[in-house]
């Protein structure tokens, strides 16, 4: 009841600039910084309009700050309740000051970016589209192992990794207990991150999988279970005994965590915590320092959004480091390294996108392909931008061999009420004066979530991988998503027609 007194008091004041019939102070942006800071970057007035504000946000932070309470919280488990505290953490006349502040500042509507200028389709990929006589295309995963030249699509409706050739002909399937999230590809193996359940939970029911195969028939072997929702593996030593450690990313929902595994010679494992904290979405290892030892790179993108590194002291001990930082609602997707410049330093290309906090959410300005670089210090700041509504990848290379870098991104939050539906866009010649835009063949087959680079054929130039998650969150019409639902496309591959 609460909850729904807050909202008409607030409602009243947006539609009918009444006051708020509370004592209100001025110092709502001063208490902000007070309270937001201690669980987020302090997310501005105008990054939501005010009926997001008010209708979706606001309830849910009342609950996280105690002013009200969640039904029946004493069901909970206890770690979760945690997060629900029963004493309030500000005065209600503070709550009011901090609500009007954003009120007040935050637009009725947000902005929408300027339309692209689309050439046509690119014929520099040849589309093609894999199918499967599915219920549902829930392709949470996708690889390529160009060594054994083969592509795995991850079945998150079925629990399953399906590997096709590379003429899209299934030659095996393994089964899971739950929704495959990903998959490295090493020499001698696949190792398989199994969340336990496809939507949002905190169960520790995930598990890494070991996968072996004998020609094209395949051995699944458990390495570590109890895993909180897992959404990344990465395996290498990371602690010099020349034995293989495992990264992973322990995304969860309110509970999570991100460290690794060492496994010693008798199989039992031993946990090194790096944060305790949900979010952590994908980790790599990169040099960020220049001292000849790799670092542990990770994507948070729950709550304290943004990319932190993990600097490498040695012998398995790591000192944390931001690099950059978002508000919550900004929806951090994806991230990789790579020379844009050619000057021989390694830019972030990182993208903003998720969108499924709320039903019927609003578009944002600032969902898109951020290109961050860095000074001597190792300090990164914004070089470029590009908008894309619900960016969830970008890959960043010169994909047609004229010396100058292209880009191609893609999204799962699609903005399908506009003419210029990129669902898949390329661009020549990207941050250049004569750069170009264009559209893929097969984009409109579907909204993609899971994606993978390399030369899978053996030709000498990079192909692409791209996963279709048909339905989910988002304003999607219905006649779309059945269109979706019902083509059966699972991936895209885009064979690289340059050599």
């Amino acid at each position: 009841m609460k909850i729904i007194v807050a909202i008409v008091v607030i409602m009243a004041s947006v539609a009918g600039g009444l006051a708020i019939t509370r004592s209100r102070s001025d110092n709502g942006a001063e208490l902000a910084d007070k309270y937001c800071v201690s669980c987020h970057l302090k997310p501005l007035p105008e990054h939501l309009d005010k009926s997001t504000w008010v209708a979706k946000v606001f309830p849910v932070m009342r609950q996280y700050l105690g002013m009200d309470q969640i039904p029946q919280r004493d069901k909970l488990p206890h770690d979760l309740q945690a997060f629900y505290p029963t004493f309030p953490a500000m005065t209600e006349d503070e709550w009011f000051s901090v609500a009007q502040w954003y009120i007040d500042n935050a637009p009725a509507v947000l902005p929408s970016p300027p339309l692209i200028h689309v050439k046509g389709v690119t014929s520099q990929f040849q589309s093609m589209p894999l199918r499967k006589t599915i219920d549902v295309p829930m392709t949470t995963v996708v690889r390529f192992d160009a060594q054994r030249r083969r592509m795995i699509i991850g079945d998150g409706f079925g629990n399953a990794l399906n590997v096709l050739n590379m003429n899209g002909d299934s030659v095996a399937s393994v089964s899971l207990n739950g929704p495959p999230s990903s998959v490295d590809v090493q020499p001698d193996a696949w190792y398989v991150t199994d969340m336990g359940k496809l939507l949002p939970h905190d169960s520790a029911i995930g598990r890494l999988v070991k996968i072996t195969w004998v020609k094209d028939v395949p051995t699944s072997t458990v390495i570590l279970d109890s895993l909180r929702r897992p959404t990344s593996v990465t395996v290498a030593d990371l602690n010099g005994d020349s034995r293989k450690d495992y990264l992973v990313c322990e995304y969860g929902n309110l509970i999570g965590r991100f460290g690794w595994y060492e496994i010693d010679a008798k199989g039992r494992s031993k946990y090194h915590e790096l944060v305790a904290q949900p979010g952590a979405i994908r980790a790599e290892l990169r040099d960020v320092n220049g001292d000849k030892r790799l670092d542990i790179v990770v994507l948070m993108a729950q709550a304290r959004e943004g990319l932190v590194a993990y600097i490498n002291n040695g012998k398995g001990r790591y000192t944390a480091r931001e690099l950059i930082t978002f508000p919550p609602c900004y929806g951090s997707s994806s991230f990789s390294f790579y020379d844009v410049d050619d000057d021989g330093r390694l830019e972030i290309i990182i993208t903003t996108g998720d969108n499924g906090d709320y039903e019927d959410p609003p578009f944002k300005p600032y969902h898109g392909v951020y290109i961050y670089g860095s000074d001597k210090n190792g300090v990164y700041t914004q070089r470029s931008f590009q908008h894309l509504d619900g960016a969830y990848g970008a890959f960043v290379r010169d994909f047609d061999s004229d010396g100058t870098q292209d880009m191609l991104s893609f999204s799962f939050f699609p903005r399908l009420d506009r003419s210029d539906v990129d669902l898949i866009r390329f661009d020549f010649n990207v941050g250049r004066a004569n750069m170009n835009t264009w559209r893929v063949a097969h984009a409109a087959d579907g909204r993609w979530l899971a994606s993978d680079i390399a030369d899978a054929d053996g030709d000498g130039d990079l192909d692409v991988l791209l996963g279709n998650v048909s339905m989910g969150p988002g304003r999607i019409p219905n006649t779309v998503q059945d269109r979706w639902m019902s083509g059966g496309v699972v991936a895209l591959y885009l064979k690289n027609t340059m050599k």
